[in-house]
């Protein structure tokens, strides 16, 4: 898993506006609709970015990050990845885990909850 935690590190260096990557190789997610779990919520720092690799690991190997331009401060988040065809299971699992949006991969497009 250190291995992975100074991947991920650098990949998000290179990736600043934000990705989705299956932890097993880092290849992008590119299609589907991306929630993450209320269990890495503000995991922001080297801790949580731990914290989103474990959890990401036993539960769907996705990862993904996110710059808020606003405060500076770069997000991790362990993701449930939904087929464009299950937006309102991703709408509910987003609500169910306090989520105020989700990503729709395939659209490059934010849909607010």
């Amino acid at each position: 898993m250190k291995f992975m935690f100074f991947k991920i590190l650098k990949f998000a260096e290179t990736h600043k506006d934000g990705f989705t990557v299956e932890l097993e190789n880092l290849s992008p997610v590119t299609e589907g609709i991306a929630v993450a779990y209320a269990e890495t919520q503000n995991c922001h720092d080297d801790d949580g970015l731990r914290k989103c690799l474990e959890h990401a690991w036993n539960h769907g190997r996705v990862i993904g990050g996110w710059l808020d331009y606003e405060s500076g401060v770069f997000y991790y988040d362990s993701v449930k990845i939904f087929p464009d065809d299950e937006l309102e299971k991703a709408i509910e699992f987003g609500r169910q885990n306090g989520q105020l949006a989700i990503f729709w991969l395939t659209k490059q497009q934010e849909i607010r909850l």
